[in-house]
């Protein structure tokens, strides 16, 4: 495998790339413009009377159990609740800003990996017009894009070589959305390698402490702020499968729903730890193609087994993937198939307000899943079997062996 370019100076942009770069950003603003007037089922039943609730009661309301996200999201609508303007422009208007924030961090780890200023403006446009990306926060008014741009912070630090750094966005993450835990076990190689030091994984509790602290202030019991994603886990149980194509839209989502539910969590914890097991079984050259692969698979693999995931739980593989196909052009596929999988997932919810099957049924979508995660896996295996890949010793003991 190929070593992953690393560019540190600063890039330059010429003429063109500043016409490519207005024209592709106002390209990107105008979706944006033209569907941030559109009102969801999500808002109506969830954002707009948290906000609501808000206005009349103030900071006094993190006090009560009204609401099922964490804290620090609720500080935010807390924000757009004094803000003299509508409160949905307000809200849509936040993480339509973060989408660009999200552009420009997504180039500025191209331009690191590669080199290659065409590949970074790319993944700028890319990231912009992903239509997971607008469609999650300029038409869904969901929030993904927060813990999502502290993810990208997350990466770049790590291809900084700044760990302490990078666990601390990963952290920042962990605090919005417990869906950053999908590429947890990348990070657990990342510590066998000795490209983590323990002491940095201690940011994610401390944030979520620190985040939890206003709201435990205003009096919500400091036991029920611990434990909201567990809370968040049992709701939601109705269906294995909530339209996101997994492994449970081929067995049947609707079947053994208690069973299955146990199950699959046991399973794909087994899962993961084995897959640890094995990869930390040798000591690996950790570069940043090696990095995202890990990342990616993770990505891909934890919502595949996990149970009662959501249409939206497949958007940290949609951004690994386009920073994976950049890595390497002869993938392009595989963002290409993740995010018509995201995007069809997306849609079979948002245009038939939850209540019809998708144009193509889950379960073929679930197999192009299956496949994409075939795909990264053996990426991986061919990287861990390259002598030249292994550190120390063992690549010279290979080496003469072969």
């Amino acid at each position: 495998m190929k070593k992953t370019a690393e560019k540190t100076g600063v890039m330059k942009f010429d003429r063109m790339d500043y016409v490519y770069l207005a024209a592709i950003t106002l390209i990107a603003l105008a979706i944006r413009l033209i569907l941030r007037v559109v009102t969801t089922d999500d808002w109506v039943m969830y954002w707009d009377p948290w906000i609501s609730d808000l206005k009349e009661m103030g900071f006094s309301y993190l006090a009560t159990d009204r609401y099922d996200y964490t804290p620090t999201f609720v500080y935010i609508l807390w924000v757009i609740s004094r803000l003299p303007i509508n409160p949905m422009t307000a809200y849509k208007g936040l993480h339509i800003a973060l989408d660009f924030v999200a552009a420009v961090i997504m180039g500025k780890i191209v331009w690191k990996v590669t080199g290659s200023r065409l590949k970074s403006i790319t993944a700028y446009g890319l990231m912009l017009l992903v239509p997971t990306i607008w469609a999650n926060s300029a038409l869904w008014a969901q929030c993904d894009i927060i813990f999502m741009t502290f993810l990208l912070l997350c990466f770049y630090y790590f291809f900084e070589e700044r760990p302490n750094l990078a666990m601390f966005f990963f952290g920042m993450a962990f605090v919005f959305k417990l869906q950053s835990l999908f590429i947890f076990p990348f990070l657990v190689i990342l510590w066998v390698n000795k490209k983590v030091q323990l002491k940095h994984f201690l940011w994610i509790p401390v944030l979520y402490f620190l985040s939890i602290v206003p709201a435990w202030i205003a009096g919500r019991p400091l036991i029920d702020l611990i434990n909201i994603y567990m809370a968040q886990g049992a709701q939601d149980v109705w269906s294995l499968s909530i339209k996101w194509a997994n492994i449970y839209q081929i067995i049947g989502n609707q079947y053994f729903l208690l069973e299955y539910a146990s199950s699959g969590t046991w399973l794909i914890l087994g899962i993961l730890m084995i897959l640890m097991y094995a990869m930390a079984r040798k000591r690996y050259r950790i570069t940043n193609e090696f990095i995202v692969q890990m990342a990616l698979f993770f990505a891909i693999l934890t919502p595949y087994f996990l149970p009662h995931m959501h249409e939206r739980y497949g958007c940290v593989a949609d951004i690994l993937a386009v920073i994976y196909a950049m890595m390497n052009v002869k993938k392009f596929y595989i963002p290409l198939a993740q995010l018509l999988v995201s995007f069809n997932c997306y849609m079979a919810y948002l245009s038939h307000r939850g209540a019809s099957e998708p144009p193509i049924y889950y379960g073929v979508w679930a197999f192009v899943e299956l496949g994409l995660l075939i795909a990264v896996g053996l990426d991986i295996w061919r990287f861990m079997k390259n002598p030249e890949n292994l550190e120390g010793s063992e690549a010279v003991l290979r080496k003469e062996e072969a």
